[in-house]
């Protein structure tokens, strides 16, 4: 078991796995930096990590695989809290070890302590990063990974995307996975999510997605576009012909049929007052009686006029009150409304519009936008 031990951390850090480089000191170990898990590219001036870096990190890695034996033997004897508790260390000196050294080997040890602490997802994603990027990787560790991969894909759900167009940005729930296309499928604790993805010049898009435990699955989005074509302003129609202004009811009649109201009261109240006086003359004793009968029969012929004067005067009058209410005054409302329509169409011509309402749209967003007329 101890050569074993001592096979699988030199498999991890050293250059070459030959046992050669198993018996090395610890301050000789060489941990390879892999170009493609974010170290630099061969030809980059700072490679190789020091040794000081390179010995502290395969202490770490000592440490991590002796709080993994803990966990495990606590496991065994059901002290759940307390393996939990050496589960933790062991990941912390992974991840530790990982972050000084970035080596692609050492995500096997960080996903065989997240398998151990239930943590599905992160334990799929670095035993596929794993199984991607680390190089040179005995075929026996390969196919372990490979088993426990299957295994954890167990308990979590595989979704695979296919999103065009290319650099669409992919949401999932509140987290955003990537931009399209996405080189790897994605793991997934088992539930509902909502999926968006977003493009400039296109439609955004939201699914409802369902994983369950052990599912894989492979799913097909197409943006649409949302080009939109916005026209120039046009410009407002012409005003429409000029109207004569209407002309208004004739007051001809009104005033004919008032004046002669007027002439009749006045013809009346003369003749009126005459009649009266001669009245007065022929009751009088003192006046001979030719003077009484002549004043008796002006008298009564004046009477007689004062009397059709007063007839012509209410005829008269009540010609020119039908004229103005039941002919002038609903002439005048009518010339009136028709004036004010008249400038009324004038006037919202010549008020037009203040401002121009135009379509606008982005990558996750629309609206409209209030702009001057030119």
């Amino acid at each position: 078991m101890g050569a074993r031990r001592a096979w699988f951390l030199a498999a991890l850090l050293v250059v070459s796995v030959a046992p050669a480089a198993i018996a090395q000191p610890e301050d000789e170990v060489e941990v390879e930096m892999d170009p493609e898990d974010g170290g630099p590219a061969p030809d980059a001036s700072p490679a190789e990590p020091d040794p000081a870096t390179k010995a502290a990190a395969k202490k770490l890695l000592d440490g991590g695989d002796g709080f993994l034996k803990k966990g495990d033997y606590h496991k065994k004897r059901k002290r759940l809290p307390q393996a939990q508790a050496e589960f933790e260390r062991a990941l912390a000196a992974y991840q530790k070890a990982y972050e000084m050294v970035p080596n692609p080997k050492i995500l096997f040890p960080i996903a065989s302590a997240e398998e151990r602490l239930e943590r599905w997802v992160d334990a799929a994603t670095h035993y596929s990063r794993f199984l991607s990027q680390a190089a040179d990787v005995d075929a026996k560790l390969r196919a372990e990974a490979e088993r426990r991969l299957e295994e954890v894909k167990l308990h979590i759900g595989v979704l695979s995307l296919a999103v065009s167009p290319d650099g669409a940005q992919i949401t999932l729930g509140d987290r955003v996975v990537g931009t399209a296309p996405l080189a790897d499928p994605l793991f997934l604790a088992p539930g509902d999510y909502t999926l968006s993805i977003t493009a400039d010049g296109h439609k955004p898009l939201e699914q409802a997605v369902s994983i369950e435990a052990g599912s894989e699955s492979e799913r097909a989005f197409e943006l649409e576009s949302a080009a939109v074509i916005i026209e120039a302003p046009r410009p407002p129609p012409p005003p429409p012909p000029v109207e004569p202004v209407p002309a208004g009811p004739s007051k001809l009649a009104l005033y004919a049929t008032g004046g002669l109201t007027l002439a009749f009261l006045a013809g009346a109240t003369t003749t009126g007052i005459l009649a009266v006086g001669k009245h007065g003359t022929f009751k009088d004793d003192g006046v001979g009686d030719g003077a009484r009968e002549d004043a008796r029969q002006s008298g009564k012929n004046l009477a007689l006029l004062t009397d059709g004067l007063v007839l012509g005067t209410i005829v008269a009058g009540g010609v020119a009150t039908y004229y103005y209410l039941k002919v002038y005054r609903p002439r005048q409302a009518e010339y009136r409304r028709k004036l004010k329509d008249r400038e009324s169409r004038f006037d919202e011509y010549a008020r037009g519009p203040k401002v121009l309402v135009t379509p606008w749209v982005q990558g996750g967003a629309g609206g409209l936008v209030l702009t001057a007329p030119l």
